[in-house]
């Protein structure tokens, strides 16, 4: 049990213990998907803990399973993520794929160069 409570590095970022806020959805983000002032807060209350796991975030447009899950694919996006990462900067991303919504339609697939 002392091991877990024992500093550790992961590369060059040295963390007070062994233990992460693991993901979870928050849905805090704007409709467009970029984290506003909710986001910001929310994992500043958290940037205590150490290493931060932020909830799911959307690599693409057609990847958004839910309203207000935040994005990671525009402009708007990474300046609003900034805000969050300014305030900890041990706060990593889980891109994640919201299933089938993460995949093109047909219509999509076809309308790429070279695929018709």
């Amino acid at each position: 049990m002392e091991k877990l409570w024992s500093k550790t590095k992961i590369g060059e970022m040295e963390l007070p213990h062994r233990l992460a806020m693991a993901p979870m959805t928050r849905s805090r983000s704007q409709e467009d998907g970029t984290p506003g002032e909710l986001t910001s807060l929310y994992y500043a209350q958290r940037a205590s803990m150490g290493l931060v796991i932020t909830e799911g975030t959307q690599p693409s447009d057609n990847g958004q399973g839910y309203l207000w899950s935040p994005g990671i694919y525009t402009d708007k996006h990474i300046e609003g993520w900034k805000k969050v990462t300014e305030a900890d900067p041990t706060t990593f991303f889980d891109l994640g794929s919201k299933g089938y919504t993460d995949y093109p339609t047909m219509e999509e697939l076809e309308s790429q160069e070279g695929l018709q």
